[in-house]
């Protein structure tokens, strides 16, 4: 059973479903059901709007948090030893957004948070650089080049016609097999 795809849930759609729950006449597990999703999610928005009320609903963007929020953040779950529902609850912020930032910080330390990170997807093949200069040459210095390919060129045609003229002299100098 393949599950379809779904889109974020609004405010409305949200506050919603903590009513149901909270009036008594919805479940966790059957409102999660319904909107296809996970009740602890459901569970997480009922806990953010008994404590926050509608604004509790959104989530903070993780655009708008510091390398120094995100590093105090992982350092405060570690301390009091928080999960990532309760450290979501108390700063209001995504779970996943959470889980995300310990998985970085958990991979590369604290520098993961304070050094500059390359947003997008890394480039398929490195730009190398040329080998030739853009720099516009003199005309002297094109004509001594245009020489040198030239002679460079005669000599590889020399090579070549040296080379075919042994094939066909030990070709010709090769003793016949007499047959018996």
């Amino acid at each position: 059973m393949s599950k379809e795809k779904r889109n974020k849930f609004s405010i409305d759609k949200k506050e919603q479903v903590v009513l149901s729950i909270v009036k008594g006449s919805e479940s966790y597990r059957s409102a999660a059901r319904a909107l296809k999703t996970s009740h602890r999610l459901v569970s997480l928005w009922v806990d953010c709007y008994t404590r926050y009320g509608r604004k509790g609903l959104s989530f903070k963007a993780s655009s708008d948090f510091s390398g120094e929020f995100k590093l105090s953040a992982m350092k405060e779950m570690e301390e009091h030893g928080l999960s990532l529902h309760e450290m979501s609850l108390l700063h209001r912020i995504s779970p996943s957004v959470l889980h995300a930032w310990k998985r970085r910080y958990e991979q590369h330390g604290a520098s993961a948070f304070l050094k500059a990170m390359k947003r997008g997807r890394p480039p398929k093949m490195q730009k190398s650089k040329s080998k030739r200069s853009n720099e516009p040459k003199s005309i002297e210095e094109l004509l001594h080049e245009n020489e040198r390919l030239r002679a460079e060129n005669d000599y590889l045609k020399k090579v070549q016609a040296l080379t075919q003229k042994k094939g066909v002299h030990r070709k010709s100098s090769e003793p016949r097999s007499s047959k018996s």
